[in-house]
Order: C-alpha cells, then sequence, then structure tokens
C-alpha cells in the first residue's frame, strides 16, 4: 500500500468532497435499511389480516419515501464521488506529464515512448477507478455492512448465525484472489506497454518499414505481441470471472442455509412470515455490498499495479537540478570548458576525454569529427541536458552547475542534429522557442535567413500550413531550414547548429551561411558539420576523435597540416568538382 503515497495530497486537496460523498453513502444506506422492515411489517399485518386500508396506505407511502429519499442521497453520493476521480484523474495527469517534462534526456534514453503513453493513459484510467468506484463502494461496504447486518440481529439472531456462516469464507478468498489479479494485472499492463511501443514505433517508422518491404516481418511481430498481451489478458480475466461466482457460491450457500432455518421456524410457529421477508431483504441488501467487497479488491489490486508503473516515473529524479544558490549572471557568454570528461550511462568507454577549450563571446568554434566522436555530446552538456560528470564548464565566468536551468537554456538556441517538428502550424514551429506572441515580421524574417521564406509561401495556407507527423509533408531540407528560422527567431546569445545543414545542398548552404553571417556577428556560435565548407568560416576549428580533440586551429591553417581535416579537405574538394564536372556534362548535353 507504500503505492498509495502519491494519491495522498490529491485526497487532502479533495478532502470536503470526498468526507460530504462518504457522509451521503451513509445517509443513503441508513434510510434503505428502513425499508425491508417496512415490507415485512406490511406483510404480517396481511396475513394476520389486522390491517385497513388506511393503515396500508401509510406503511406504503413511508416505503415509497424511504426508498426516493435513500435514491436521492445514492445520486448524490454518485455525483461526488465520481466527480472527485475525475478531478484527481485531470490534476493526477497533468502532474504526471509535468514531471515527465521536467525529467532529462538520460531518462528518457532508457525508456521506451509507448510504454510511458501506456503509463499515462492505461495507467491512469485504473487510478481514476481506484480514486472513484473503489472508494464509493467500499465507504458503501462498511456503512451497509453493520446497518443491515444489525437489523438481521434485532430480527432473529441465531437466523443471522446461520446466515453469516457461510461468510466466513470471504476473507480468504478475497486474500487468495487478490493477490493472484494483483500480479496478473501488472503483467498485463507491462505486456500493453511493449505492445504501444511497438505501434508507435511502427507508425513513426511506417515509411522505412514500407521501403525495406517489412510489413509482413512487423505484422509477424506484432501478432507474437499481442498474442503475450491477450493471453495476459486472459489470464486476469479468468481470475476475475471465477472470483465473483466464487464470491456468489458463497452468498448463494448463506442464502440456502437461511431459508432452511427459517422455514423450520415458521413450521415450528417461532418465525412470522413477514419477518423472514424481512430477514430475506436485509440479507439480500448485504449481496451487493459482499460482492461489491471483491470488485473493490480487484480495481483496488489493478489501481495499485498501474500506481506503481505511474510511481516509478513521479520517484524518478532528473540528474540535473537547480542548484540552491543558482544565480544568472550578467556580462559576456564566454564558455571555456576546463578538463571536460563524459560517459554515458551503461557504456564502457568515455565519450568525451579531457576537453579544454575556451570560446570567447560572439566567436565561432567549428566542430568536426567523424560520427561517435563526441561532438553532440559536447554542445549538449553546454545546455546541462547531461550533468557534468568530470571537469567544468563556465559560461560567462560561473560554473555551469551554478546557472539556473531556464535561464541558461534561454541563452542558448539549439538546431539539433534529429530535426523534430511538432504537428502544428509552420509558424507555430518557427515560434516555439520565442513565444506564440512573435511578430509575424520577425517570423518572416527568421525564415528568410534560413532561406526557408519562398518555400513556405508555395504552400497554399503558407504559414498556417499544418505539417504531419514530425513534419512528414516537408523535405529533409526544409525541416532543416525551419529548425534553423526557430532557432535564430529565439535570438539567443548563443547558437549551436549541429550538423544542421547535412540535408541541403552546397547551393543552398552558400546562401543560408552567407546570411548567417550578419546573425552570428557578435554571437557565440558552435557550428557542427562533416562539411568543411561550413565549419571554413570559424573563426577556431576543432578535430574531435574518440572523444578528444586532436587538432584545432583556423581553416588555413589546418588544410595545411596532416591529420583528418586535411584529408576531409581534399576528399570534399574532390566530390565537388566531380559535381561540377556532371553538371557542365548535363548542360552542355
Amino acid at each position: 500500500m507504500s503505492s498509495f503515497r502519491s494519491l495522498i495530497p490529491y485526497l487532502r486537496r479533495h478532502r470536503w468532497s470526498l468526507i460530504f460523498g462518504v457522509l451521503f453513502v451513509l445517509l443513503a444506506n441508513a434510510t434503505a435499511v428502513w425499508i425491508p422492515i417496512l415490507v415485512g411489517d406490511i406483510v404480517n399485518h396481511i396475513v394476520d389480516g389486522s390491517i385497513d386500508r388506511e393503515t396500508l396506505f401509510v406503511l406504503i407511502v413511508g416505503m415509497v419515501a424511504m426508498a426516493g429519499i435513500s435514491g436521492g442521497f445514492r445520486f448524490l453520493m454518485r455525483r461526488v464521488l465520481i466527480d472527485v476521480s475525475r478531478d484527481v484523474e485531470y490534476e493526477f495527469r497533468n502532474d504526471l506529464f509535468k514531471k515527465l517534462q521536467s525529467l532529462d534526456p538520460a531518462f528518457f534514453d532508457n525508456h521506451n515512448t509507448g510504454d510511458l503513453m501506456s503509463r499515462a493513459t492505461n495507467d491512469m484510467d485504473a487510478v481514476r477507478m481506484l480514486m472513484g468506484p473503489a472508494v464509493m463502494y467500499s465507504a458503501n461496504t462498511i456503512f451497509s455492512f453493520p446497518l443491515f447486518f444489525g437489523g438481521m440481529l434485532l430480527l432473529d439472531w441465531k437466523l443471522t448465525l446461520v446466515a453469516m456462516a457461510p461468510m466466513l469464507l470471504l476473507p480468504p478468498t478475497v486474500k487468495y484472489f487478490g493477490a493472484r489479479t494483483h500480479k496478473a494485472s501488472k503483467e498485463q499492463q507491462d505486456s500493453f506497454g511493449e505492445l504501444t511501443t511497438m505501434v508507435q514505433e511502427n507508425l513513426a517508422g511506417i515509411r522505412i518499414v514500407k521501403a525495406y518491404n517489412q510489413e509482413g516481418s512487423q505484422e509477424g511481430k506484432f501478432t507474437v505481441r499481442n498474442e503475450d498481451y491477450i493471453g495476459k489478458s486472459l489470464e486476469l480475466a479468468w481470475l476475475q470471472s471465477l472470483f465473483f461466482p466464487t464470491i456468489r457460491l458463497i452468498v448463494a450457500v448463506g442464502y440456502v442455509a437461511l431459508l432452511l432455518m427459517g422455514g423450520y421456524q415458521i413450521i415450528q410457529g417461532d418465525l412470522k412470515v413477514g419477518t423472514l421477508f424481512s430477514f430475506l431483504l436485509l440479507f439480500a441488501s448485504l449481496v451487493w455490498p459482499l460482492i461489491a467487497a471483491g470488485w473493490v479488491v480487484n480495481i483496488l489490486q489493478r489501481g495499485l499495479a498501474s500506481l506503481q508503473r505511474i510511481n516509478a516515473i513521479l520517484d524518478a529524479e532528473p540528474h540535473v537540478k537547480n542548484a540552491p544558490d543558482a544565480q544568472s549572471p550578467a556580462g559576456p557568454m564566454d564558455i571555456e570548458f576546463r578538463a571536460l570528461t563524459f560517459r554515458y550511462d551503461g557504456t564502457d568507454r568515455d565519450q568525451l576525454a579531457d576537453i579544454t577549450l575556451s570560446v570567447p563571446a560572439g566567436r565561432t568554434l567549428g566542430i568536426v569529427g567523424p560520427i561517435g566522436s563526441g561532438k553532440s555530446t559536447l554542445v549538449n552538456l553546454l545546455a546541462r541536458l547531461y550533468p557534468v560528470q568530470r571537469g567544468m564548464i563556465t559560461v560567462a565566468g560561473r560554473d555551469l552547475t551554478e546557472w539556473p536551468l531556464l535561464a541558461l537554456r534561454r541563452r542558448v538556441a539549439f538546431v539539433f542534429q534529429e530535426t523534430f517538428l511538432f504537428s502544428d502550424t509552420i509558424g507555430w514551429n518557427i515560434r516555439f522557442g520565442a513565444g506564440d506572441d512573435a511578430p509575424q515580421e520577425a517570423v518572416e524574417l527568421a525564415a528568410k535567413r534560413a532561406n526557408v521564406h519562398d518555400s513556405i509561401i508555395g504552400f497554399p495556407k503558407q504559414y498556417l500550413t499544418v505539417l504531419g507527423e514530425r513534419g512528414v509533408n516537408l523535405s529533409g531540407g526544409q525541416k532543416q531550414r525551419v529548425a534553423i528560422a526557430r532557432a535564430l527567431l529565439k535570438d539567443a546569445e548563443v547558437l549551436v547548429l549541429d550538423d544542421s545543414l547535412s540535408a541541403v545542398d552546397t547551393h543552398t548552404e552558400e546562401a543560408i551561411l552567407g546570411a548567417l553571417k550578419e546573425v552570428m556577428a557578435g554571437r557565440t556560435t558552435f557550428l557542427i558539420s562533416h562539411r568543411i565548407s561550413t565549419v571554413a568560416l570559424a573563426d577556431e576549428i576543432i578535430v574531435l576523435e574518440g572523444g578528444r580533440i586532436t587538432q584545432r586551429g583556423t581553416h588555413e591553417q589546418l588544410i595545411a597540416k596532416p591529420g583528418l581535416y586535411g584529408e576531409l579537405h581534399r576528399k570534399q574538394l574532390s566530390e565537388a568538382a566531380v559535381e561540377a564536372y556532371d553538371e557542365t556534362a548535363e548542360v552542355r548535353s
């Protein structure tokens, strides 16, 4: 039950609604308990022939009034407690999303998107059931049992003991099925998370699946996971289908015992027919709370299993946090890396090793290196997307860990290597970092500098064009340029372009770089690229190999030295010459 702790703040917040809801449960049962007693009195009077029309009318009106009052309280009970469960679901889901937003990339490196979606949807529904119906029916059982049981005792204590003797089998039955249901429910939810992950990945990568003719293979894998989920679901359903009939069987034994004993007492003249009738109605009123108790156990076990999965997210702590005395300094954005070493969790080698580097404010640093050399990792650490493990990064003369995260990231604009666009309008995607109130003129200026304005106005709805998932209705180059426009509109003091021109041709690259020269003036800029032409304009260039700086200098200095940079330069010059020759030959032909 320790999993329940995460719901305590919400219970406190809605405590008055819960109190009133539980009070309505009590009043509904307190009025309902009189109905069987009135029915019994009517039957006894009819059998004895000792009732007149007026008395019968009064008793019937009283019974109907009690039923109406009890029904009214049951309406209020459901209205209040179900509303509370929906309010808690709303608040809890918001807080879960907020928590997910607060976690750093390291958390998402180890959790599948589909599984996280399952926890935020399917598991959240199970928690809502825990907070609504489970609370309501638990309170109903708690109040109705002593009231109706007390009424049975007042009528005939011997008959009560006979009827309730089989009920002693309920606690061990509930305990046995409860433990198995909890285990089966958690396994079902885990399997559903895996199934959701596969669906999400296949929908996101549908073009890859089709391009490689892997529809059949993926359908086969999906079938295997779907069978696993169905198997887990059927196991849970089997437990539920066995659980409730078992409870009903126990209750039925109580009915049989009650009818045998009551019938015998009537034959002996020790019990009136109306009294047995009242007793049967009171016992029948106990049947639903007893069955509901079993249903509540089922809901409770499923809800707690889901709550455990959600708590795994809520209990996760980001590796990157604000220091208690974090302050944002004023001054120029001088950046310095001092003996910086970093290793990703679960790997056995350093991604960066002993990086020492200074980038004065307003200067441009070019970074070149093979895949996996640590280029992106270096700038990710600059934005504190991952924690600095060994060494230090200082920005504006202050240790990076002493910066408030919001203040730091507000002053850095990123164009990541993997371009991500939201399923919204192009204009909204460009405004994403600057705010919805950014003027249209500024949006268009950023798009022009990114050399994407002409492409945008070519769409029928121009900047109001709604993009498909991840910007699927744009080309790779257009997506990169929209992302560049987004970074430019943010107008941050530090600009990071992480291989952001890889999908554009050389002519477009030249146009974008020409426009960026004005933007980069007076702005600290990091240019990461596999193209020498992109980094050639940088004030200083470093070459990363195996996480270490192997070369550094200006473009002219590096091409004059032996090493990777010169090799890449000569190779790309040869490729450019071949392309130029092919274009000339094509024109002549």
